[in-house]
């Protein structure tokens, strides 16, 4: 479905169809999700697919909505991508100090989300993504108090 859907956007836009560019599709596929521009970089460096070959790539996958990007800041701003295919949806709690990031279940919250009726939408998916701070560095931030 994902290369259907790159296929048709390359046609559509008048890009150059790429065997490369289906390449590293393929290998974002495989990737556990999210995952970052780095991470999907490594594993393409095994198909002898350069650096820019793979933003470049990223770009496109993002622009024919493949991919959703989201930017975040873990001690550094990185983006990461995640495939728009399927009825997966994300719950995560993030650490505002360490970047630590935990994906949870709750039901009820998943539950309200998909059952509340939309006007003019139809939901596929979701994510929700809750700031705070972990116990880790609260503990930490006590230690250094005393």
């Amino acid at each position: 479905m994902a290369a259907e859907r790159l296929e048709q956007y390359i046609r559509e836009n008048n890009l150059r169809p790429s065997p490369v560019r289906m390449i590293v599709l393929e290998e974002a596929c495989r990737l556990d999700q999210p995952f970052t521009a780095r991470q999907l970089e490594t594993v393409c460096a095994e198909d002898r697919i350069s650096t820019g070959t793979v933003y470049n790539t990223l770009n496109v996958l993002v622009a024919a909505q493949i991919l959703h990007a989201t930017t975040r800041q873990r001690g550094r701003t990185a983006t990461e991508y995640e495939l728009t295919f399927g009825n997966h949806s994300r719950l995560q709690i993030i650490c505002e100090k360490c970047g630590r990031v935990s994906d949870f279940r709750d039901k009820a919250i998943e539950r309200l989300v998909e059952e509340r009726r939309y006007s003019n939408f139809n939901l596929q998916r979701f994510s929700l993504f809750v700031y705070g701070e972990c116990k880790r560095c609260r503990g930490n931030r006590k230690t250094t108090k005393q």
